[in-house]
């Protein structure tokens, strides 16, 4: 199943990633803030561990059908 959320940190307004389009720990498991070790889960978008504990991360409505995943206006 996919899971879309908005590209910021609960704790401070920057970008998650480490590198472009990279969001999982080294172990594949939470996504990851690079900027302050945050984690959260991929399904929820909650924070487990960090700065933003107890926060979530912005969830996006989307859809995903034969042809791709698509974000719902």
């Amino acid at each position: 199943r996919v899971h879309g959320f908005i590209n910021r940190c609960a704790h401070i307004q920057v970008e998650l990633d480490w590198q472009e389009g990279q969001f999982f720990d080294d172990e594949q498991q939470y996504l990851i803030c690079a900027t302050h070790g945050a984690l959260y889960q991929p399904d929820t978008g909650e924070c487990i561990a960090g700065p933003c504990k107890n926060g979530k991360l912005e969830k996006l409505a989307i859809t995903e059908d034969g042809d791709g995943v698509f974000i719902l206006e």
